[in-house]
């Protein structure tokens, strides 16, 4: 089944334990494999974003597209 990026955006993000990590906001692609490198996701309120193992911009992180575990109606993270 293929997913595309538009449907993803908006999905909660739960890190390994299941816990809501925020929502995604934006995919960054590697134009070269067309493969997504990176995702931008806007951290849930009461989480400090600095504080997180991840590249932050402001309110959102940078999540490497290897930390994720996989895609469903949420996207689960292997960290």
């Amino acid at each position: 089944m293929a997913i595309f990026g538009r449907e993803m955006l908006g999905r909660d993000v739960l890190d390994r334990t299941g816990a809501l990590l925020g929502r995604l906001i934006d995919l960054h692609i590697d134009l070269n494999t067309g493969s997504v490198s990176e995702l931008l996701v806007e951290v849930a309120e009461g989480i400090e974003p600095s504080a997180l193992p991840f590249a932050s911009q402001g309110s959102a992180v940078m999540i490497p597209a290897a930390s994720v575990a996989r895609v469903a109606a949420s996207v689960h993270l292997n960290r």
